[in-house]
Formats: C-alpha cells, sequence, structure tokens
C-alpha cells in the first residue's frame, strides 16, 4: 500500500505536535496559576479508595490520549489517499480492420448487412482496431481505427439506420458528396488504405472493401493505383461486389487486383460472401503482443476507516465519565 499525498502526513503530525504543545503549556500555566496549597493530605492519598480512584483515572487518560491519536493519525492517513498499487501488463492483439464502404445508392442493403455482421463481431473482439471509412464522389472517415468497442458499437448502430433511411442520423454521408459522379472507387479505396496510423510490420492490416464496382466519374486516383499503394502498405484487400453478372470485364480486373494483395474478392450472390470475409480477416495472424506495462492505483480506505472508528470508540468510551 502506498500513499498517494505522504507529505500530508508529515505536515498533519507536525501540526499536531505543535498544537499539543501549546495546549499542554496553557493548561499547565493555569492550572499553576489556579493552584492552592492543602496541608495534610497525606492520610487522604493513602486511602486505597484514593489510589483505585487515581489509577482508574490515569488509565482513562491514557486511554483517551491513545485513541485520540490513533483517531487523528487515522484521519491524516485517510486524507493522504492511501491506494493499493498494482503493475498490469496488458495484452493487445495487432489486428486493424477498416470498413470500407461505397454508399451509393445500390449498396445500402449490402453495406447494412456487413455493418450489421461487424456489430455482432465488435462483441468477440479483444484488442483488435476498427474503423469505418464511407465514399461515393469522396471519403469520409466516420470513425478513426480505435478498440473502444462502445464507441464503435453505436457508431455502427447509426450507419445501420443511415443505411436504412432513417431522416434523423442523414449526417451520416456528411462528405461523400463534395466530387463529380459516384462510386468514385480508386479514391474510396485509396482513403482506406491511408486510415492505418501505425507502421508496423508485425500489424495485421485489412480493408474489407465493399463498392458495386460501376465507375461513373472521373477519379483522382484509379483503382490499380489504390491497391498499388495497398501492396506497398502491406494492407490486405478484401473486395465485396453485389453487381457481379458472370465474367465481366470490371468483375474480371477487381478480382485480379484484390487478389495481388493476398486478400480476397467475394460475389454479392455468394450468400456466404460476409461470413468468408470476416473468417478470411480473422484468420490473418494476430499475434498478442505485451503493451507497455501500466502502474494502477486503486483507493484503499478500509484500514484508516477502520483505525479511525477504533479510536473514536476509545475516544468516546474514555469520556463518558465526565459526560455523566
Amino acid at each position: 500500500m502506498e500513499l498517494r499525498y505522504p507529505t500530508l502526513v508529515g505536515v498533519g503530525a507536525a501540526i499536531a505536535i505543535i498544537g499539543a504543545l501549546v495546549v499542554y503549556r496553557l493548561v499547565s500555566a493555569r492550572s499553576h496559576a489556579s493552584a492552592e496549597p492543602v496541608a495534610n493530605t497525606s492520610l487522604l492519598t493513602r486511602l486505597p479508595e484514593y489510589r483505585r480512584a487515581l489509577r482508574r483515572h490515569r488509565i482513562r487518560m491514557l486511554v483517551l490520549a491513545g485513541s485520540a491519536t490513533l483517531l487523528g493519525g487515522a484521519a491524516l492517513i485517510g486524507a493522504a489517499r492511501p491506494v493499493d498499487v498494482t503493475i498490469e501488463r496488458p495484452e493487445t492483439r495487432n489486428r486493424d480492420v477498416v470498413l470500407c464502404l461505397d454508399i451509393s445508392g445500390s449498396m445500402a442493403a449490402y453495406d447494412a448487412e456487413l455493418v450489421r455482421t461487424f456489430m455482432t463481431l465488435v462483441t468477440q473482439f479483444e484488442g483488435e482496431r476498427i474503423g469505418l471509412v464511407i465514399f461515393n464522389s469522396s471519403a469520409a472517415t466516420v470513425f478513426p481505427l480505435t478498440d473502444d468497442y462502445d464507441f464503435i458499437h453505436d457508431e455502427l448502430d447509426i450507419a445501420l439506420r443511415a443505411l436504412a433511411g432513417d431522416p434523423e442520423v442523414d449526417y451520416f454521408f456528411a462528405g461523400t458528396f463534395n466530387g463529380l459522379g459516384t462510386s468514385l472507387i480508386g479514391d474510396g479505396l485509396t482513403s482506406c488504405v491511408s486510415s492505418f496510423d501505425r507502421v508496423d510490420t508485425r500489424r495485421a492490416r485489412s480493408v474489407v472493401f465493399a463498392t458495386d464496382n460501376e465507375l461513373a466519374g472521373r477519379p483522382i486516383i484509379g483503382l490499380d493505383e489504390a491497391i498499388e499503394l495497398a501492396k506497398l502498405r502491406s494492407v490486405r484487400v478484401y473486395g465485396l461486389n453485389p453487381e457481379e453478372s458472370g465474367h465481366d470485364e470490371q468483375a474480371v480486373e477487381m478480382r485480379a487486383l484484390v487478389k495481388s494483395t493476398a486478400g480476397e474478392y467475394y460475389a454479392m450472390s455468394d450468400r456466404t460472401a460476409v461470413e468468408r470475409i470476416v473468417r478470411a480477416v480473422e484468420a490473418q495472424e494476430a499475434t498478442v503482443i505485451d503493451a507497455a506495462a501500466r502502474r494502477l492505483l486503486t483507493d484503499s480506505p478500509a484500514v484508516p476507516i477502520a483505525l479511525a472508528g477504533l479510536g473514536l470508540a476509545g475516544v468516546v468510551a474514555a469520556s463518558r465519565r465526565w459526560g455523566s
């Protein structure tokens, strides 16, 4: 056990000692000034009753002084905040996942399914960080990578409501209509890949990239360039394309590009697509890392409270003679 404010005990003890000396001198001076000599008192002081009364008085004064000291000392220790100290070495998992959602009109239902799945997964995570980026003609970060799972759950719940058309949360889409065109997938993926804030080769980094793959407009960065950036930063891209119809050229290109990052490509016609993406992300190595040791302080007032209670009981018991 340690004291959070140890100097308070020293200062308080010094003040108490000085106060006790001042009181003792004042009482001594007053008693000497008012004392009157009385002759022939030896007969009285030798009486057994007198000696017993004197002994009881001295015992009572000792109990009173000891109890008052105990009460004051316990109060000082309590004011100094006794704490239990523990050293914790938390473990964190080194997996980062960014949900990268194309929120153009045709994607709402698919995005909602993906968000709903991750809301369930969040309850099972232990140290993994999740981020959410949405894009249409421009990209916007809904929330950066974080392991605050209560916050993530609340934000994903807002995303679900927005994707279902709830007008109260229209602000969810803010920042995604600042460009020309729709589904500018290269720009969107680039923003998602750039969301990883830690340059650490030990961290598994994944982007779950859901898009209808129907580019309408002129992006600043093409999909192939965004994929090259992902590979440069060791980010795996898991593509989900709900608009695939057979082996169309765009689908073939997207499949080849995302697989070149060591990720996977899924067509939304596959009813297990979302589940398989989640399993693939979880299958990535997520080594447990010892985070920096933390010194935890927990208030521990039980001992000074118990001692103060004992001292107070002694003061009350010893004072009853004068109160009666």
